[in-house]
């Protein structure tokens, strides 16, 4: 069984698009099952195989994690081995609280899962703070920076005698009164000499690309 808890923490009253983000997994391990043993039969023998392909798997991942020279780690065997894939490795702090029977009759089952958790504490993990960008607070920031600009080339363009000239999307009609204004300038261009001809004007970047 797993319990998940995912917490997110954002500045309240503040401008950041800073989220800090939080897991908790816990996790009940079952304990592998030998079938010679438990003489198992049905959705019975069906669970624990099941159960027992699962810790494999797991196993295999904390293996590879505590080889510091191996690159890949195969989180995706199963299902349970990616959905602990920010739990057990990296960023994170894992405890593992590992039950074992004194009874000489699971003595196998006892260092079995003493040998588990012998490989477990080889895995080391470097705790950080887990922090992400909220899409939504990132688009109002630069929605808010690009007004900001825009006013503070206004006030420029004010300065420079050049009020005309406008930095928002161009309508239809202004891009047909642009259209002809060009084709106004080529046509004249190709009756004239180059020098009879006024230059045309060019405001700003956007009236060049339209």
């Amino acid at each position: 069984a797993v319990f998940s808890l995912t917490l997110e923490v954002r500045p309240q009253g503040a401008a950041d698009e800073r989220v800090l983000l939080s897991k908790l997994h816990l996790v009940d391990l079952a304990g592998s099952e030998r079938l010679s043993k438990t003489k198992s039969e049905g959705s019975v023998a069906r669970e624990a195989q099941y159960i027992n392909k699962s810790l494999t798997f797991l196993e295999q991942v904390i293996m590879a994690l505590s080889n510091k020279n191996r690159d890949h780690i195969p989180y995706r065997s199963s299902k349970l081995t990616h959905l602990l894939k920010d739990a057990i490795g990296g960023n994170c702090k894992t405890l593992m609280v590992a039950n074992v029977w004194g009874e000489a009759d699971h003595i196998d089952e006892t260092l079995s899962t003493c040998k588990f958790a012998q490989r477990m504490m080889r895995v080391s993990n470097d705790a950080d703070q887990n922090l992400r960008q909220d899409p939504e607070m990132l688009l109002r920031k630069y929605e808010r920076d690009i007004r900001e600009l825009k006013q503070e080339l206004a006030m420029h363009d004010a300065m420079s005698n050049r009020s005309r000239t406008s930095y928002e999307p161009y309508t239809e009609v202004q891009k047909l009164e642009l259209r002809g204004t060009v084709l106004d300038f080529l046509t004249r261009t190709d009756a004239r000499r180059n020098d009879d001809v006024d230059p045309l004007e060019l405001p700003s970047l956007r009236h060049i690309r339209e």
